[in-house]
């Protein structure tokens, strides 16, 4: 449905609220897996006809769950923005994809020092080495993909929902965002990846003035805590 409080006017661009169920819940992993994927394939839909907007617009698909993390509805849903330009950290983000030697997300997954959550046959969860906020998690697919599938929730949702609970167990809070690091898939150098990101404090004018940010936790002290809940091992452990 059209947010009712658009980031922009409807003839530049669109702001939409996707809502993740019709029971009344409040964090994404009080949903069902079942109910889970539906939501990402509804994610996946939205996000897919934004793309195809004959005005080419770019769009982000993101949650906002809490208010700390800032959402004004506490029923759990996401949101899409096409907005009429790229926005600068996503041509950053593009940019680093494109000029790097070998695909960043490739490097870190293959990285011994990377620390880990956990894994399906096709995705892996891990804490980066320099996340974007303390506290945050990545899950990108193993194998070097561009585009989002048309419909990645039986993918994803028994992989995420998991990893959410235990995540805000870990850190201590329900307060989470999530985004969508994508591109098309004809964009080969690109990576998809999902960025799962705890809000247990405000940023403040360290972090907005300066864009350096102090870590609550080491990744790999926060992975093995996310792992200890989740009762999970080490992917790639023993081998």
């Amino acid at each position: 449905m059209p947010n009712r409080f658009p980031v922009l006017p409807p003839d530049e661009g669109v702001h939409e609220v996707i809502v993740n169920t019709p029971r009344h819940v409040l964090t994404l992993w009080d949903l069902g897996t079942d109910e889970l994927a539906a939501a990402i394939d509804g994610w996946a839909i939205r996000e897919r006809a934004v793309r195809a907007d004959p005005r080419g617009l770019t769009p982000f698909l993101f949650v906002n769950q809490g208010a700390a993390a800032g959402a004004s509805l506490q029923h759990s849903h996401a949101q899409v923005i096409g907005f009429p330009f790229e926005p600068p950290l996503m041509a950053g983000r593009r940019h680093a994809f494109h000029n790097a030697q070998q695909c960043p997300v490739c490097s870190e997954i293959a990285d011994p020092a990377t620390a880990h959550i956990a894994a399906t046959a096709t995705l892996l969860a891990w804490c980066p080495m320099t996340p974007p906020l303390s506290g945050s998690v990545r899950i990108a697919p193993l194998a070097h993909t561009a585009g989002w599938p048309d419909f990645p929730g039986a993918d994803i949702a028994p992989l995420m929902r998991p990893v959410l609970r235990a995540l805000a167990e870990a850190v201590g809070t329900d307060a989470l965002n999530v985004w969508l690091h994508r591109s098309r898939p004809d964009d080969r150098p690109y990576h998809w990846h999902l960025e799962l990101v705890p809000r247990r404090g405000m940023l403040a004018g360290m972090e907005l003035g300066a864009g350096v940010l102090s870590l609550f936790t080491e990744p790999a002290i926060l992975a093995e805590a996310v792992r200890d809940r989740m009762g999970a091992t080490e992917p790639g452990a023993g081998r």
